[in-house]
């Protein structure tokens, strides 16, 4: 058991003067140091080199002896550390990728460098990431819409609101008549006014920094239009409009037809989106950037005030991703709050609770 714990301990230390070179390693750990050392080893010890055939070894290694978290790790970290952009450029290398949200970040910025032999390969990932993650968010969106409905939902007259026939017969239960089989109704559940239909306008920032969260809003743009009783604008932005209203059925397909990159212009997205606003009041804008405005600043708080004065609800996400609070411009940040626009950064898991709370502020 101690060697087994001394053993690990010098994997960790790795092979420089610190590491106890008196520990004799077994063959199974000797292995286990070669693939540790392929990526965090020094230069001259460490690397792939050019060589494709090290990295198939390399990555058949790393998924035989450690767990998926781990792998995709490490694979992130061969691409940052090493430069293996040898991984994208191989089928049969791409096919022994484990799919995380970084790994597809890369896929979707590399693009353009994929030959043709990889295309399909790469697609691959990047649908199979995507379709884990819409599994783990879909119902969540769902149940959020859902609940800020039913959260509007008061004891009315029925005779002059719209009447919410599930609530209405969910607490009228008890009222059931078996001489008459029916249910009579003593409190009726319904909506004081006939609510519009919500708008829900995303607008994403696709600048380099911002990949990972253009991944996820793309899926949840996708869910979110799915349900008919929010209506969802989805437009991603650089220096120019790319407007994916309507065409967001396959999230695949909308990745990779956004080109990644380029500089910033949230002012213009704005007031592209406030063009498209037929009821303002009836709007929820979600704004995904890092805020880094290469536009006008001035103008963007103009454009965010306009908005307001029309009963616009607006966020500020800095990000839509797992991985924390990002760089962000701090500055322009604090002058959105000083607006009262919550600014702030958001993962996957917390977007459907935000979304409650934004519709239900937004139906009242």
């Amino acid at each position: 058991m101690e060697g087994n714990s001394l053993s690990r301990w010098k994997l960790v230390l790795g092979t420089e003067d610190e590491a106890p070179n008196n520990i004799e390693l077994t063959q199974e750990y000797k292995d286990l140091e070669h693939l540790l050392q392929m990526v965090y080893g020094a230069k001259e010890g460490g690397g792939f080199g050019k060589s494709s055939l090290k990295i198939k070894k390399w990555l058949d290694g790393i998924r035989l002896n450690f767990p998926t978290e781990v792998v995709q790790i490490m694979q992130n970290d061969a691409l940052e550390r090493q430069g293996v952009k040898e991984m994208l450029l191989e089928p049969e290398l791409l096919e022994k990728l484990e799919p995380s949200i970084s790994m597809v970040a890369t896929i979707l910025q590399l693009q353009h460098l994929l030959p043709d032999r990889t295309k399909a390969a790469a697609r691959q990932i990047v649908q199979h990431l995507v379709s884990e993650i819409e599994q783990k968010l879909k119902y969540k969106l769902i149940f959020a819409v859902q609940k800020a409905k039913v959260q509007l939902s008061k004891p009315i007259h029925p005779t002059t609101s719209v009447i919410d026939w599930n609530k209405t017969i969910h607490r009228n239960l008890k009222h059931y008549q078996n001489n008459l089989n029916s249910i009579i109704p003593v409190q009726w559940y319904g909506y004081k006014k006939a609510t519009r239909i919500p708008e829900i306008f995303i607008l994403v920032d696709i600048s380099e920094s911002m990949i990972e969260s253009m991944v996820y809003t793309a899926i949840v743009a996708s869910v979110l239009a799915s349900i008919k009783t929010v209506e969802t604008q989805l437009i991603f932005f650089n220096t120019e409009i790319l407007d994916f209203t309507n065409k967001y059925d396959d999230p695949v397909q909308l990745l990779f037809s956004a080109a990644c990159g380029g500089g910033t212009d949230i002012a213009l997205a704005v007031r592209y989106a406030a063009q498209k606003m037929r009821n303002p009041s009836d709007c929820l804008l979600f704004m995904v950037s890092d805020l880094y405005e290469g536009g006008n600043k001035q103008d963007l708080i103009l454009q965010l005030n306009g908005l307001l004065d029309r009963g616009v609800k607006i966020y500020s996400l800095l990000s839509l991703t797992d991985s924390g609070t990002p760089e962000y411009d701090q500055m322009l940040a604090k002058q959105i709050a000083d607006l009262d626009i919550p600014c702030f950064a958001c993962s996957p898991d917390q977007f459907p609770e935000l979304l409650t709370e934004a519709l239900s502020k937004n139906m009242n």
